[in-house]
């Protein structure tokens, strides 16, 4: 397994972990993780495997995301993707939940794994479909 690929995934995790940390504060950490997971997810195979090896971690990141994301607005925050941090943190449980398929939207700019996955295609040439769809049966 690829050691620098587990250590961003690793990285991009303990940000998602230090989010109640930021509870009711606008952070660009979550532009941070999704830049982490993205460059993970580069290899989609290898970016299940590390969501089930880290099964356990990957579930705390995603619990501390969804507190973090139920007490903050949709700030912008300067990054190049463009959306408020209530969409960076449904874009990060999609990540947190790819394996699980316990999805949480936080706002009504994403309302299906399909459109973040639309959204990863278009913008970091990263195609989850085949894995996500595999995991639906």
């Amino acid at each position: 397994m690829n050691t620098l690929l587990e250590n961003k995934f690793l990285q991009a995790i303990n940000i998602c972990q230090s989010l109640t940390e930021w509870k009711s504060k606008p952070t660009d950490l979550t532009f941070q993780a999704i830049e982490l997971f993205c460059e993970v997810a580069q290899s989609p195979s290898h970016f299940l495997r590390l969501a089930k090896n880290y099964s356990q971690e990957t579930q705390l990141a995603s619990q501390a995301l969804y507190e973090y994301a139920t007490t903050v607005d949709n700030w912008r925050v300067d990054c190049e993707l463009g959306f408020g941090v209530k969409d960076h943190c449904t874009i990060l449980n999609f990540f947190l939940n790819i394996y699980t398929h316990d999805f949480h939207y936080f706002t009504g700019n994403f309302n299906s794994p399909e459109q973040i996955n639309e959204l990863l295609q278009d913008w970091k040439q990263i195609d989850l479909t085949a894995v996500s769809f595999m995991l639906q049966y």
